[in-house]
């Protein structure tokens, strides 16, 4: 896998790193036919599935009063649980019209959540800016704007406790951190804190369409680009690069502060925040230069002080979950979790896969770097199917023709379970979030050997397994 840079609220304000994540985006979906959603915002859980399966009793009531300052992104809201994936699950429900520029929109839940609200044609277009607010009973005021995450206030208990937060984090980090970046970001000034050579690359890469453009070119950009992200001083001037420096001095100390203040200030919001910790070391290899240190912490902290927070909420099953598929490596035992098989009858993973080696391949006919290394495994597959060698193939779709006519195209050899509407939770339970996919090679004891999708790297460790010269 190409390592590439998440955007977390920590390095995500300068408009370059917003074009470069925007191309990596586009990178990502070449050959896809569909937009896919950016992964960098962390919230990362999907729970809508979950809470349909539970009762929703109504103890919850918000109200959401909503002003939109721009029409650059057309009047159709999204407001959704934190993580839930449009992709698989989207619902009427989710989408709020804007009438001369407001909204309103009602929650009923059985529980505070975290909810999500942001702009329909941004998501469309990759380019996120997300707002948060814990949905409680209260209201919430949101103001949407072009190109700057949405403004919330909140009357809600939970959510001001937050906000307090937020007021000391503006004054001691982002005020600062905003005067530097209207520096790098003044497009007069550009010539004066990057270079040349990387000003170039991003016009170019500006006017592409990925789509039409060949595997091997997208590859040797995504390399560029790479080499930018792993070497940033190579991005800067000189005096641009004191200012990147600057501004690093200033956030360094941003997550030791979070995490200081949470031990302080117990507050529902920070569970959220540890999931978000836990999923974030789960996927550290889709980052660069990426220090676990800054977030394991989190795991210490709910461990020592929090997990008896608000007991019954149903965050800590979701954090129990997230913890679980964070152990999901290579030496480990793999999970065992309900699928629907090809009769639509509910049974174990386990049942499917009990002493063979198999290779658990969770993929999407959405997803195109999915249905590559699926493609990529077929010739491995048909050297080995008579060996004891298995493939178990689960797509996470909105509907079974979907699926039905990827593995068709495709030409897949092996039959594909379906987890409808994330019905299962399969996706979560595996870590895999709200990406598109993920493998997981198992031996007959049920023991991982591998987390690659790399077909190269999968076929001497199955040979391995099978007992083949």
């Amino acid at each position: 896998m190409n390592k590439k840079e998440r955007f977390c609220d920590v390095d995500n304000i300068v408009e370059w790193r917003h074009i470069i994540t925007a191309l990596l985006t586009l990178i990502a979906m070449a050959g896809q036919g569909q937009v896919m959603e950016q992964r960098g915002q962390s919230g990362v859980h999907s729970n809508y599935a979950e809470s349909r399966q539970k009762k929703t009793e109504g103890q919850v009531k918000c109200h959401v009063e909503g002003t939109l300052e721009t029409d650059a992104w057309g009047d159709e809201i999204i407001i959704c649980e934190a993580g839930t994936d449009l992709r698989v699950v989207d619902e009427p429900r989710f989408h709020v019209k804007a009438k001369d520029g407001h909204f309103t929109y009602n929650i009923e839940t059985d529980f505070p959540r975290l909810y999500d609200v942001f702009f329909l044609k941004q998501y469309e277009t990759g380019r996120l800016f997300v707002g948060k607010f814990l949905a409680e009973n209260c209201n919430v005021n949101v103001t949407m704007f072009a190109d700057k995450k949405p403004r919330i206030t909140t009357n809600g208990d939970e959510g001001r406790k937050h906000a307090a937060k937020d007021s000391i984090e503006d004054v001691r980090f982002w005020n600062p951190v905003r005067e530097i970046d209207d520096q790098l970001e003044n497009p007069d000034r550009r010539a004066e804190f990057f270079k040349a050579d990387f000003i170039s690359a991003i016009n170019e890469a500006k006017t592409w369409n990925v789509d039409s453009l060949p595997q091997a070119y997208v590859d040797s950009v995504r390399q560029i680009i790479n080499h930018y992200m792993q070497n940033r001083n190579e991005m800067y001037t000189t005096k641009g690069w004191q200012l990147k420096q600057q501004r690093d001095s200033i956030t360094d100390g941003l997550r030791p502060f979070r995490l200081a203040y949470a031990k302080e200030h117990p507050m529902l919001w920070t569970l959220y925040d540890v999931l978000d910790a836990i999923q974030t070391l789960k996927h550290a290899d889709d980052y660069v230069n990426f220090d676990p240190s800054e977030w394991e912490p989190y795991l210490t902290l709910y461990h020592d002080k929090f997990i008896n927070l608000y007991p019954s909420h149903p965050i800590h099953d979701q954090i129990a979950t997230a913890e679980t598929a964070y152990r999901l490596q290579p030496g480990k035992p793999y999970i065992d979790y309900t699928v629907r098989n090809t009769d639509g009858q509910l049974v174990s993973i386990s049942s499917l896969i009990s002493g063979k080696v198999a290779l658990i391949d969770l993929w999407a006919s959405w997803c195109g770097p999915c249905r590559r290394h699926s493609k990529a495994m077929i010739p491995i597959y048909e050297k080995y199917k008579d060996k004891g060698f298995t493939v178990i193939a689960i797509a996470r779709e909105r509907n079974r023709e979907a699926m039905e006519n990827a593995a068709k195209k495709d030409g897949y050899p092996w039959q594909s379970l379906l987890e409808l509407n994330d019905e299962n939770l399969v996706w979560r339970k595996n870590g895999a979030d709200n990406a598109g996919g993920a493998m997981f090679l198992i031996d007959r004891d049920g023991t991982i050997l591998s987390t690659s999708t790399d077909a190269e790297e999968l076929e001497p460790l199955i040979q391995k397994a099978l007992k083949i010269e």
